[in-house]
C-alpha cells in the first residue's frame, strides 16, 4: 500500500472496526441511492415530458380544422383579422396553454392569442408535420402544419408551460430525500445494534491485554461477552494464565543461570589474575631482553670499537710486512663478521619489539641494486662465479622507499647465494609486478646454482635462528636470521618473499632462487631516457651467456651497431674488417683465461679502442696499462656502459677531501681505555687536540674548571652513554644545566659515542640535550662529518630560545613540523632541507601560474599545480597541501568535463589563486621561525 492510501485510511480512521464499517455500509448504499435517484429523476422526466407532448398533440389536432379556417378567412379577406383571432381565442381555455400562433413558411406571425402574443417565435423547420418540443424562454413549444395540400402550408405554433413539470420533479425529488432519510436512520440502529454487540466487548479485550504485564498475570480476567467473542476472550484468558506459568519458570531458571554465571565468572577472575600474573612476568622478561640486548650490544660494540680502531690504526702505517698486513686484514674481517652477526640480533630483536621503521626517501634503484652487487663481487671472484642482473626496461630508476633496508634484503640474499654456490653464477632480475598511478610493486629475484634444498628443509627457512641443513651452519657459518629478517623487512614494505627449486621449472637446471616482492613510490615526473649511439660500433666476446644477453639489451637500447661474436677465433675473424677503425668502435672482451695473451693477440690485429670485462680484483691494472686497454667491472652496470661508449674519464677510487682539524679542542669521555686511546689516535691524524675522562663528574669537572680560570670552551664532546657513577645522560643535563647559569655562553655540542642501537636511541639522546648520535664501532669517515657539521663557522646554537616551544605554537595545519619529521623518516636535517626547498621554490611557482592564467594556458597550470602538489607531499604543509589539491582537481575539471573556459571559470580560478596565496604566506611565515632557528 502507498504512503497516500495509508495516509487516507488513517485520517478516515479506516483502520479500526467502525470506519471499516461505515465505509462497507454506508458507501455501497449512498453509491445505489444515487444512481436510484438519479434514474427516478431521469425516468419520471421523461415521462412528464411525454405526457405534455401527447397534451400538445391533441391541442393542435383539435384545433387544426379551426385554425385552417382562419388562416383562409384572412387569405381571402384579411380586414377579417379580429374575426379570425376571435375563433383561435378558445385555445386559451386548454390547461397550461400559454399563447398560440398561426406562422407561414417565411417565418412571419399571420395570426396570434395569448399573453405576450406579439413575441418572436423560435426557428421551425418546415419540412417536418410536427415539431416539438422546443424549449424557448423556459417553456416547451410544439407545431403541427396545416394546409398541408395548399401552395403555402403554414404551420400552428402553441406554448405550454414548464411548470408543472418542475413542480412533479420536486415532489419526487422529497420523496426520495425522505426515504434516504428513513434509510439512514435504519442504518444507524443497525450500527448501534453491531457496535453494542461486536465492537464494544473487542474494545474491552484490547483494554485487559493492554493493562497486562509480568505482575498482572496472575489476575482474573473478567468475560462479559457473549456469542463468539466469548470464547475468544476465554481463550485468552487460558494464554495469559499458561503465560504467567511459564515467566514463573523461566524467571526461576533465569535465577539458576545468574548463580552458574556468577560462579563462572568468579572462576574467570581468578584465572584473568592469573593470565595477568603471566603477562607481567611476560612483559618484564620481554623488558630484560631489551635491556640484555642493550648491554650485550654495549659490551660487544665497545671491545669491537677499540680492535676495528687499533686495526685502521696500524693498516695505516706504512712499514708493515706482507704477513703482517695480511694477519690485520684477517683480524678485521673477523671483527666486521662479528659485527655483522650482533647487527643481525639487534634487527631481529628491533622488527620482534615492533621498533623498527623504514625511511622514506628518494634513491636511484639500479644504482642500488648495482652498490650491492659490487661490494659481493669480491667474494664471487674468488669462487670465479659469474654474476649479472636483469633490468626491466619499464622500472623505474628512481624511487621512493629505504634504501637501506632495501640493500639489507638484497644483500643477505645475494651473499647466501654466494656462500651456498660453489661454482657456477647469480642473476639477479627486476620486473614490474603491478603498477599503479603513485606506487608500483616490484619483483627482485636472485638465481644461483648452488647446491640447492630439500622439500623438508625449505619450510625452515624463514624461521629464525635456523637454516635448512644443521650441518650448513658448521660448514658456511651463518647466525640463520637473515632470512627471517628479510622476511621481516620485506612484510614491512607491503611485499612477500618466497623460494623456488630451479630443478622444478627445469630439469637441467640445479641451485635455487629467492624472490620477493616490495611496494614503493615513484616520482611521476621523472621520465626514463636511453642515451643514443647511433653512430658507435661494438664487437663483443663474452663467456658468460646471461651477461651476453644483458649486453645485447643496453647495446639495442642505445641503437649501438653491435656485431656479437660466439668464440675467440670468431672474434679474431671480425677483427680483420676493424683494422682500421675510428674512436667510435669498442671491442669489448671477457677476461677469461690467459688474460694477457688474448690482448696480445688482439693488438696484432686491432688498435682501436678495448675494454675488459671482469671482476675488479681479477683485473691487473698494469696489463691494462700496457695493452691500452679500459677496465669494465663485472657485473655489468648499465651507467659503466654508458660512460664507456661516451669515453668518459675513468676513476679508479672516490677522492674524499681531506679534513684539517688545527686549532680544535675535543673533550673524549668513556670509561673503556682502550676507546679514548683509538679516538684520540683518529683525532690526531686529523691534528685534533683530545682531552680525556674516564668518567662523567670528571668531564663535569673539567668543564668547570675550565670556565672558572676563564680558559677557551671546548669545540666538542663525545659522550659516551652507559658509564658508572655518571652516565652520559646524566652528565649531558649537568653540562646543560650549567650552561644555563653562564651569559653569553656558546653552546657545547655533545655527540653521543654509545654502543646502543636501538630505534628509538637517537630520539631519546636528543630529548635530553644532546646535539648528536654516532654508534660504535665508529669509522674515520663519521668523525670527519661530525667535525665537519659540528665545528664549522656555520654552527651557532641561540640559548635562549627553545625550540620545542616554538614548534608547538606553531599551527599544525599550516606547518606541522611533526609530521615533516616523519615524512622525512625523523631526520631533522632532511626535513629542514624539503621545508627549504619547498619555501624557495614558491616565488617561481606563482609566476609561472599568473603568466599561465593570463596566457589561459590550462593544462600547463594544471601541471604546475601536480607539481606543486607532489612538492607538499613530503612536508607537513596540511592546509597548503589541500589548496593546491583543491585548485588541480579544479583546474583538472576542464580537461576531464570538455569545458569552455568562460569568465566565470576564469574567475573561480582567480579565486583558488588568491587562496593558495594566502595559503603559502601562511607557510612561508611558519617556515621562517624554524629555518632561523636552526640556522638555515
Amino acid at each position: 500500500m502507498s504512503n497516500i492510501n495509508k495516509k487516507l485510511f488513517k485520517r478516515l480512521h479506516l483502520n479500526h472496526a467502525y470506519g471499516q464499517l461505515i465505509a462497507l455500509i454506508f458507501v455501497p448504499i449512498t453509491i445505489l441511492a444515487c444512481v436510484g435517484a438519479l434514474l427516478v429523476l431521469s425516468e419520471t422526466s421523461n415521462a412528464a415530458r411525454a405526457q405534455q407532448r401527447q397534451m400538445a398533440i391533441a391541442i393542435v389536432t383539435r384545433y387544426q380544422l379551426t385554425a385552417e379556417a382562419a388562416i383562409d378567412l384572412l387569405n381571402h379577406y384579411p380586414w377579417q383579422y379580429d374575426q379570425a383571432r376571435n375563433a383561435l381565442q378558445s385555445m386559451l381555455d386548454e390547461k397550461h396553454l400559454i399563447r398560440a400562433a398561426i406562422i407561414d413558411p417565411q417565418g412571419r406571425n399571420r395570426l396570434s392569442i395569448g399573453f405576450q402574443d406579439q413575441d418572436p417565435w423560435p426557428k421551425i423547420d418546415a419540412t417536418a408535420d410536427f415539431v416539438g418540443p422546443i424549449a424557448y424562454n423556459k417553456n416547451n413549444v410544439y407545431a403541427l402544419t396545416i394546409n398541408k395540400y395548399a401552395d403555402k402550408p403554414v404551420k400552428l405554433l402553441i406554448e405550454l408551460d414548464n411548470q408543472p413539470l418542475e413542480i412533479a420533479r420536486y415532489r419526487v425529488m422529497i420523496v426520495l430525500i425522505a426515504t434516504g432519510l428513513l434509510t439512514l436512520l435504519l442504518l444507524l440502529l443497525c450500527l448501534n445494534f453491531y457496535s453494542r454487540r461486536w465492537i464494544a466487548p473487542m474494545y474491552e479485550i484490547r483494554m485487559q491485554l493492554q493493562r497486562l504485564n509480568a505482575d498482572t498475570l496472575d489476575q482474573h480476567m473478567v468475560i462479559n461477552s457473549t456469542g463468539e467473542l466469548r470464547l475468544l476472550q476465554r481463550d485468552i484468558a487460558n494464554v495469559v494464565k499458561r503465560l504467567h506459568f511459564s515467566f514463573l519458570e523461566l524467571k526461576e531458571h533465569t535465577e539458576q543461570t545468574e548463580d552458574d554465571l556468577r560462579r563462572t565468572l568468579d572462576t574467570l577472575e581468578v584465572q584473568n589474575i592469573t593470565y595477568r600474573q603471566a603477562r607481567d612476568q611476560a612483559i618484564s622478561a620481554n623488558q630484560s631482553k631489551s635491556v640484555f640486548l642493550a648491554n650485550i650490544s654495549h659490551e660487544l660494540r665497545t671491545p669491537l670499537n677499540s680492535i676495528d680502531g687499533f686495526i685502521h690504526l696500524l693498516l695505516r702505517q706504512g712499514n708493515l710486512s706482507n704477513e703482517q698486513n695480511l694477519y690485520l686484514q684477517t683480524i678485521r674481517k673477523s671483527s666486521a663478521h662479528l659485527l655483522a652477526l650482533i647487527n643481525d640480533v639487534l634487527d631481529f630483536s628491533k622488527i620482534d619489539a615492533g621498533k623498527l621503521e623504514l625511511e622514506t626517501a628518494g634513491f636511484d634503484l639500479e644504482e642500488a641494486i648495482f652498490d650491492v652487487m659490487d661490494m659481493l663481487s669480491p667474494l664471487a671472484a674468488q669462487k670465479q662465479i659469474d654474476m649479472a642482473f636483469y633490468y626491466a626496461d619499464n622500472v623505474p630508476t628512481q624511487i621512493i622507499g629505504d634504501a637501506l633496508r632495501f640493500k639489507q634484503i638484497l644483500t643477505n640474499l645475494i651473499s647466501n647465494a654466494i656462500k651456498f654456490t660453489p661454482d657456477g653464477e647469480i642473476i639477479v632480475r627486476v620486473r614490474m609486478q603491478h603498477d599503479d598511478l603513485e606506487h608500483c610493486l616490484l619483483h627482485f629475484s636472485v638465481q644461483d646454482s648452488g647446491i640447492g634444498l630439500s622439500g623438508t628443509d625449505r619450510k625452515k627457512l624463514f624461521e629464525s635462528f635456523s637454516q635448512g641443513d644443521a650441518s650448513v651452519t658448521r660448514q658456511f657459518g651463518g647466525t640463520g636470521l637473515g632470512l627471517a629478517i628479510s622476511k621481516q623487512l620485506v612484510h614491512l614494505m607491503q611485499g612477500q618473499i618466497g623460494f623456488e627449486d630451479n630443478q622444478e621449472r627445469a630439469p637441467t637446471e640445479k641451485g635455487s632462487t629467492f624472490w620477493f616482492t616490495a611496494m614503493f613510490a615513484v616520482d611521476e615526473e621523472i621520465e626514463i631516457i636511453h642515451p643514443q649511439f647511433k653512430q658507435m660500433q661494438v664487437v663483443s666476446y663474452l663467456a658468460h651467456p646471461a651477461t651476453a644477453n644483458i649486453l645485447r639489451h643496453y647495446l639495442e637500447n642505445y641503437q649501438v651497431q653491435h656485431v656479437e661474436t660466439s668464440s675467440i677465433l670468431d672474434l679474431f675473424s671480425q677483427l680483420k674488417q676493424f683494422a682500421n677503425c675510428d674512436d667510435n668502435t669498442w671491442l669489448i672482451v671477457d677476461h677469461s683465461g690467459d688474460g694477457e695473451a688474448l690482448l696480445k693477440e688482439i693488438r696484432q690485429r686491432y688498435q682501436g679502442n678495448i675494454a675488459v670485462y671482469g671482476y675488479q680484483m681479477s683485473l691487473n691494472a698494469d696489463m691494462l696499462h700496457e695493452y691500452r686497454a679500459r677496465p669494465l667491472y663485472q657485473p655489468l652496470s648499465r651507467s659503466a656502459l654508458i660512460q664507456l661508449l661516451g669515453n668518459e674519464a675513468f676513476l679508479d677510487q672516490e677522492q674524499y677531501e681531506e679534513f684539517n682539524g688545527q686549532g680544535l679542542h675535543v673533550l673524549a669521555v668513556d670509561d673503556h681505555l682502550p676507546n679514548l686511546i683509538v679516538l684520540e689516535a683518529l683525532l690526531g691524524e686529523l691534528n685534533v687536540t683530545t682531552s680525556k675522562v674516564l668518567s662523567g663528574q670528571e668531564a663535569l669537572e673539567l668543564i668547570q674548571q675550565r670556565i672558572e680560570q676563564g680558559l677557551p670552551a671546548f669545540d666538542m664532546v663525545f659522550m659516551d652513554i652507559q658509564m658508572p657513577v655518571m652516565s652520559g645522560v646524566d652528565t649531558t643535563r649537568a653540562i646543560r644545566s650549567l650552561e644555563s647559569t653562564l651569559e653569553n655562553h656558546k653552546r657545547l655540542p655533545i655527540i653521543a659515542l654509545t654502543a646502543h642501537a636501538l630505534a628509538d636511541e637517537k630520539q631519546k639522546l636528543l630529548q635530553v640535550g644532546m646535539d648528536d648520535y654516532v654508534t660504535k664501532p665508529i669509522q674515520m669517515e663519521q668523525i670527519i662529518q661530525i667535525l665537519t657539521h659540528w665545528t664549522s663557522a656555520n654552527f651557532k646554537h641561540t640559548q635562549s630560545v627553545d625550540k620545542s616551544v616554538l614548534i608547538e605554537a606553531l599551527d599544525p595545519h599550516i606547518l606541522d613540523w611533526q609530521q615533516s619529521l616523519q615524512l622525512a623518516a625523523n631526520k631533522e636535517d632532511l626535513a629542514l632541507d624539503l621545508l627549504k626547498m619547498l619555501v624557495d621554490s614558491f616565488t617561481a611557482e606563482l609566476n609561472e601560474m599568473q603568466q599561465l592564467i593570463e596566457m589561459e594556458d590550462f593544462p600547463q597550470l594544471e601541471h604546475v599545480l601536480h607539481r606543486l602538489y607532489g612538492a607538499t607531499r613530503y612536508v607537513g604543509v596540511p592546509h597548503l597541501q589541500v589548496t593546491s589539491a583543491a585548485f588541480e582537481q579544479f583546474v583538472s575539471g576542464l580537461r576531464k568535463e570538455r569545458r569552455k573556459a568562460d569568465a566565470s571559470f576564469i574567475e573561480e580560478t582567480l579565486q583558488h589563486f588568491d587562496e593558495l596565496q594566502t595559503a603559502i604566506q601562511q607557510v612561508e611565515l611558519a617556515a621562517a621561525h624554524i629555518l632561523k632557528q636552526h640556522n638555515f
